[in-house]
């Protein structure tokens, strides 16, 4: 390696370097692996918004399944990077994954087909134009380590480092996995656990809105006190004054634009909000459930409502087809994304606080009939940050032992002596 790098290349190296670089772009993939495959619907959002944009129609398994590799290819190999695994492997795929990166970046800083490229997910939104100058650094850095990495040694030696890869790719998945079929084991979102939903439909009253009506295809921006007649339709309302606090409201709006999100939430005691943010993609048979989970939570003196993203017909339709027994409203459905993950979700308040939420799929029949009604709350409950403490302590555990136990020499000795019976077997 060394007589392929020419004298002046040579005086850029430096053992330093190498491991600032390694750390610097490993963090970076590892983190934005981490919030994409943490919250694998929030990349199927963001991925689909781009295809929307081009005006391609793909189908929605073709998104998840590359959510889920973007993420766990830039979890897995950043921390790859970052531990000094596989060097030449490692390099390679994140500088070809920035082969492609940089120039959509580049489109993207220039074109602003979204409004934010969506690297970190909810977690930190940055500017498109920000986006790429962070592009342009990792590529560089990539660069750098094309030519040097391999000079210097990782934490690991190489006939342990298909151990460690291993552990890294069966933590990502499982977190993928919850994360798609439960609820995001971390929320970065608006209206995450703790969350007072009755707060936040207090905090837009001294807002100031545009209320946008629509009449044979001419539209108009109008105040609250110049509402147009019946004739026209409403179709959006946009905030002109005051929005600082708008931006954390929980906003239901009905069909003449008034915000009913207040008397949509009891501040009292209990209530359940089952979301549909598109009928067409929900599973029917979960309507049993959700009425099931109704005499339930009125049982114990709460309440239930379904929030649906669909107009007359469509809300229409689904109390017909779901024989709903409880009040649906029709609801935005970005809001309800927001509100909660997945084609079906389930969200908990007590006395409006958001506790927890959960997919409508991950409530079996079974789930249902078998847990004790005084627990079923309880039951319900995915515990989020819980499991992921119980995913990641073992995971970091792991990778610890197994660098002590390597950087002791012991896993050598077991290596060899493996290696001694293998070659003894074989005479």
């Amino acid at each position: 390696m060394t007589e392929n790098i020419s004298p002046r290349l040579l005086r850029l190296y430096h053992p330093a370097i190498v491991w600032v670089i390694r750390v610097l772009i490993g963090l970076t993939f590892i983190v934005s692996g981490f919030v994409k495959g943490v919250d694998p619907w929030g990349s199927c959002i963001k991925i689909g918004e781009y295809f929307e944009v081009w005006g391609w129609g793909i189908p929605s398994p073709l998104i998840t399944c590359a959510a889920f590799m973007l993420a766990g290819t830039e979890f897995v190999f950043g921390f790859l990077l970052l531990l000094g695994c596989y060097k030449r492997v490692a390099v390679w795929v994140l500088s070809l994954m920035m082969a492609f990166m940089l120039p959509l970046t580049l489109y993207i800083a220039v074109a602003s087909p979204v409004d934010d490229c969506g690297c970190f997910g909810d977690f930190m939104v940055l500017s498109n134009t920000s986006t790429f100058i962070k592009n342009l650094f990792i590529t560089a850095g990539l660069l750098y380590l094309i030519v040097f990495n391999r000079r210097v040694d990782g934490l690991f030696v190489p006939y342990v480092q298909w151990i460690v890869g291993g552990l890294i790719t069966g933590y990502i998945l499982v977190i993928e996995l919850i994360g798609y079929n439960i609820q995001p084991l971390l929320d970065f979102r608006r209206f995450s656990p703790g969350t007072d939903l009755v707060a936040s439909t207090e905090s837009i009253e001294e807002t100031v809105f545009d209320y946008i009506y629509e009449k044979n295809g001419h539209r108009e921006r109008l105040r609250i006190n110049n509402l147009p007649d019946s004739t026209w339709a409403f179709v959006d309302r946009e905030i002109v004054s005051g929005g600082e606090s708008v931006d954390d409201g929980f906003v239901i709006l009905d069909e003449e634009g008034d915000d009913i999100s207040s008397d949509i939430i009891d501040s009292e005691t209990e209530q359940f909000i089952v979301t549909v943010p598109d009928i067409g993609k929900v599973d029917l048979s979960c309507t049993y459930i959700i009425n099931e989970l109704n005499a339930y939570i009125i049982e114990r003196g709460g309440s239930l409502v379904a929030l649906i993203s669909a107009d007359s017909i469509g809300l229409a339709w689904w109390k017909d087809v779901s024989m709903a027994d409880y009040p649906v409203y029709g609801a935005d459905p970005k809001l309800l994304k927001e509100l909660a993950r997945g084609n079906g979700a389930l969200v908990y308040l007590d006395k409006g606080v958001v506790r927890w939420k959960r997919a409508l799929s991950s409530i079996s029949y079974t789930f249902m009939t078998e847990a004790p009604a005084r627990e079923l709350i309880r039951s319900l409950n995915p515990e989020t940050s819980y499991v992921l403490k119980i995913i990641t302590v073992p995971f970091v555990s792991i990778l610890l032992v197994l660098l002590v136990l390597d950087r002791s020499g012991k896993l050598l000795k077991w290596h060899l002596s493996r290696r001694n019976i293998r070659n003894k077997s074989m005479k």
